[in-house]
């Protein structure tokens, strides 16, 4: 092995999930490259009150939510659940990419930070079965680097059971399937009054 290798082995620790660009240790805690990154289309542009979904031509609210209940005051979605962001989570999620929680909570701290700093922050628990499995789970590390890293208020006060994933079901079953198998946990006296729930990809609000 050359000299000019060896040298590229100590810096390199990976490629760009996207474009595959070399990454310097140096540069990026995450293995995703600037240009990448920037062009990830965050959903900051006019959305419903409600869900969080882009809106074409109303004004406020989008058609679904002005005839259905919700039992949440209102989404924020980070990104629009498309192109690379679903090959991100997916990475994330599925192929052990543990590196990107850096890159979701990044952007995640500076929205709560910004319009949630009353809230105390509670990650949506996943399935043990999962967490077992691979030794981590994705939500519970974004929430840990949330807490330690930016200092935020995280509370671990919801608990699971269960081992349905939650998109192989309907509407009406994922509202069953949550209804009997997450809680919040029996040490838990006081709510707080104000809070945010985060979790992974938003679609009906369950």
């Amino acid at each position: 092995m050359s000299i000019i290798n060896q040298f590229l082995n100590l810096l390199i620790i990976n490629r760009c999930v996207i474009c595959g660009k070399i990454l310097v240790k140096q540069s990026k805690l995450y293995p995703l490259c600037w240009e990448c990154e920037l062009k990830q289309i965050k959903n900051n542009k006019h959305v419903c009150s409600i869900c969080g979904y882009p809106l074409i031509s109303e004004t406020e609210k989008c058609l679904r939510c002005r005839d259905a209940d919700s039992n949440y005051i209102t989404n924020r979605s980070i990104f629009i659940y498309s192109g690379n962001i679903k090959e991100l989570i997916y990475l994330y999620k599925f192929k052990n990419r543990k590196q990107l929680s850096e890159y979701f909570a990044k952007h995640l701290a500076a929205v709560l930070i910004k319009d949630y700093s009353e809230c105390i922050i509670i990650p949506v628990p996943g399935r043990k079965i999962v967490k077992k499995k691979k030794g981590w789970e994705h939500i519970d590390l974004i929430a840990n680097i949330l807490k330690r890293k930016y200092k935020l208020p995280v509370q671990k006060i919801l608990k699971r059971k269960g081992k349905k994933a939650q998109k192989t079901l309907s509407r009406e079953k994922r509202a069953e399937n949550l209804q009997q198998n997450v809680s919040i946990k029996r040490n838990i006296k006081l709510l707080p009054k104000k809070m945010v729930l985060i979790d992974d990809v938003f679609t009906t609000g369950t």
